[in-house]
């Protein structure tokens, strides 16, 4: 049975960070109780919590060249990405400066002329305008305290959709269930010719959200997903199977 060992605390302005090192994995908390990110050390590329794995769902819609990633954490999603996705550009927004020191240290953080790394708000930086319009668009902005409000805003929502491409696609992971988020699908709508969700299995809800409508039958995506679960390091089909529709 493996011990958890507390490897590093720290505060700043936001709260307090650890690193706690349990055996095979290592985990990033902002909080007694809480756990940001997972990470399996022998293959940190490989996503463990069932809502990242779910968001990964967007490689069916999308082979992105380029990727904005909202919320960093212990960088799981950027590590998946630069693992799976040959060639793929990504841009990492993160508020809290301590995180992305963590993540460097202590969780394997990819470094490559391809990843740019931004410390800043994310509503700041989508604000401000973006230098290239991107593929895909992944939020994940979390505290301690649960789902950061901003991300589900119009204002948010608004200039998401200002930095993406034609075809791009927009992810939003989510607290709760489908019926909660009526007014977020209402917000979409005006947008997004795609809507879908997939209910991880684990509390949260992860949403799709395409510029153009994909027109892959079942059976195409199941195919694909297969292909893709060799290439992520996971089994994405249990997802597949929860993905629906969101009717306009």
């Amino acid at each position: 049975m493996n011990t958890a060992k507390y490897v590093y605390t720290t505060s700043d302005s936001f709260g307090d960070l650890a690193v706690i090192d349990e055996g095979e994995q290592r985990i990033l908390s902002f909080g007694v109780g809480d756990e940001q990110s997972v990470q399996l050390k022998a293959q940190p590329h490989v996503l463990q919590h069932a809502y990242t794995q779910a968001m990964m769902l967007a490689l069916l819609f999308n082979q992105p060249k380029r990727v904005l990633l909202l919320g960093l954490g212990a960088g799981s999603l950027l590590s998946a990405f630069h693992h799976s996705v040959s060639g793929v550009r990504i841009d990492a927004v993160e508020i809290r400066a301590s995180v992305i020191d963590i993540a460097k240290r202590y969780f394997r953080l990819p470094s490559s002329k391809k990843i740019n790394l931004h410390c800043a708000e994310a509503g700041e930086f989508l604000a401000a305008g973006l230098d290239k319009k991107v593929d895909l668009i992944m939020t994940d902005l979390y505290t301690e305290n649960g789902m950061d409000a901003v991300q589900i805003s119009e204002q948010y929502l608004d200039a998401c959709v200002a930095g993406l491409k034609v075809d791009g696609w927009l992810v939003l992971n989510c607290w709760g269930i489908l019926e909660d988020h009526a007014k977020l699908f209402k917000q979409l709508n005006k947008y997004f010719a795609d809507l879908r969700c997939c209910e991880s299995g684990d509390g949260n809800v992860v949403i799709f959200a395409g510029r153009q409508k994909d027109l892959k039958n079942k059976p195409d995506l199941k195919t694909l997903a297969t292909k893709l679960s060799g290439q992520v390091g996971f089994n994405l089909q249990p997802f597949l199977s929860n993905l629906v529709q969101v009717q306009h």
